[in-house]
């Protein structure tokens, strides 16, 4: 909070809000209330919609539930990352393929595969995979979101 000035009651935090979104506050008083939003135990209509509006997703009594969504988070970028990786090698070898004396191997399960049509199959599928992956995390990422607006109901 400002070093100056602490918001000490629930009444206080919505006038405050009500003056910020009528453009009636200074910088100053914008930093107080974001830090008051991040920081408050309270809720009402007007501060969750506040919180909403400025980008905080969780009140302070539901710190759990915001950990739980940073794990989720984490997740959902680790495998946005292993669809970039898998996208980056089919098209480099894709590339490869039309730059290379027509020679296509992978290597599946210790054996060697040669067949041009047998790799792009392979690859195919690798990427269908990763695609259902990152659906079934944007369901469950989904299904947080929903969980969570439920909690501040």
């Amino acid at each position: 909070m400002n070093k100056n000035h602490h918001i000490n009651n629930q009444a206080e935090l919505e006038r405050l809000i009500e003056r910020y979104f009528d453009g009636d506050t200074s910088v100053q008083e914008e930093q107080m209330l974001r830090e008051a939003l991040a920081d408050c135990p309270w809720s009402s209509e007007v501060i969750d919609e506040a919180r909403f509006t400025m980008g905080y997703f969780a009140a302070h009594s539901h710190e759990k539930a915001r950990t739980a969504g940073k794990n989720h988070r984490r997740q959902f970028i680790g495998i946005a990352a292993s669809i970039a990786i898998v996208i980056a090698a089919g098209g480099y070898a894709l590339w490869h393929q039309q730059q290379s004396t027509g020679v296509c191997i992978a290597y599946v399960n210790g054996m060697v595969v040669q067949d041009d049509d047998k790799v792009m199959t392979l690859i195919a599928n690798d990427l269908s995979m990763m695609d259902n992956a990152a659906d079934a995390m944007t369901d469950q990422l989904s299904s947080l979101g929903a969980a969570l607006e439920l909690d501040n109901e």
